[in-house]
């Protein structure tokens, strides 16, 4: 745990910059690791991982184990690693890296759509119109009028945003509770979340994992650094940066998947995907223009993002 520790505003930055290649690239990592890998599996391996090292981080640190509440935890889970992992995976597994990236960070949207009746929290002008850029992108990207080709991997990936949006929206709900604690909290959720996703490779027999030296470094990269190590870092980043401007990164991440796909992968979009995916970064940009201001005004949005993988 001290080897991640961040010391200073300046490390934060650095520290920042880092997570937000590791997490960039993390989406081809996660489509080479699938290409020997059933995604039922592979997802209960680099969940299973990361709730190791999340479990030894929190013993190491000391202080509160046990979550504050297990309804909360069991919310979070729900949304958070059954669905958004198990989506996520699957989408990865199905269709284009970079499309997946995009199409999972759409997740601000989601989450201002739920935290308008869960938060009590009112959509602003200036969202309402991101939500409406976002939507469009999302159709445009989506093509739910072309029923052939990697429709499924794109609604999965739909869904994996809507998930990683709901478990965001919970965990800022449960956050209202004095003795919640952030590292016990999602350690405990993950522990519990990959639970129903141990059955999935039983009743749907996939087959086995192709395992190799290069396999189990791919799953190191996923499991220990992108989702463990990466949420340890955003904990860290958070000691000394706004969640607004730490959440910038969010811009960056599905670029980066999306760039490095096209040049590892070859992965091509057709022009209404192009079209989209501009739609959809207008509509994030004024989401994190709106961070910035409202976090200047000490007036922060009802749920920033709490990441632990990038999506």
């Amino acid at each position: 745990m001290s080897l991640l520790r961040v010391h200073s505003r300046r490390a934060a930055y650095v520290a920042l910059a880092l997570l937000t290649l590791v997490w960039g690239f993390n989406w081809i990592v996660m489509k080479a690791a699938l290409m020997h890998a059933d995604p039922l599996a592979f997802n209960v391996h680099r969940t299973g991982i990361a709730v190791a090292v999340l479990f030894a981080a929190l013993i190491a640190r000391g202080g509160r184990f046990w979550p504050h509440r297990w309804r909360a935890v069991l919310v979070t889970a729900l949304f958070q690693t059954v669905i958004n992992f198990g989506a996520t995976t699957l989408a990865v597994a199905g269709g284009g890296a970079g499309r997946t990236s995009v199409l999972v960070f759409t997740m601000p949207f989601w989450t201002l759509l739920i935290a308008w009746p869960v938060l009590h929290e009112r959509i602003r002008v200036a969202q309402a119109v991101a939500i409406a850029f976002a939507f469009a992108g999302l159709v445009l990207v989506v093509a739910p009028w072309s029923w052939h080709g990697d429709l499924m991997p794109k609604l999965w990936a739909v869904l994996s945003g809507f998930g990683w949006a709901g478990g965001t929206v919970a965990m800022k709900y449960y956050q209202r509770d004095r003795n919640f604690d952030m590292l016990s909290f999602v350690t405990w959720q993950m522990a519990l979340g990959v639970l129903p996703l141990m059955l999935l490779p039983w009743l749907f027999d996939v087959p086995a994992t192709q395992w190799s030296v290069a396999q189990a470094g791919l799953l190191f990269i996923v499991g220990v650094i992108a989702t463990a190590g990466g949420f340890l870092v955003w904990m860290e980043i958070l000691r000394w940066l706004p969640a607004g401007t730490a959440s910038l990164n969010m811009f960056a991440i599905p670029v980066i998947a999306l760039l490095s796909s096209m040049a590892v992968y070859g992965e091509r979009l057709a022009g209404n995907e192009w079209l989209g995916i501009a739609l959809i970064g207008v509509g994030l940009a004024l989401i994190v223009v709106q961070a910035r201001l409202a976090s200047s005004r000490r007036d922060p949005l009802p749920a920033d993002p709490v990441p632990v993988d990038g999506g």
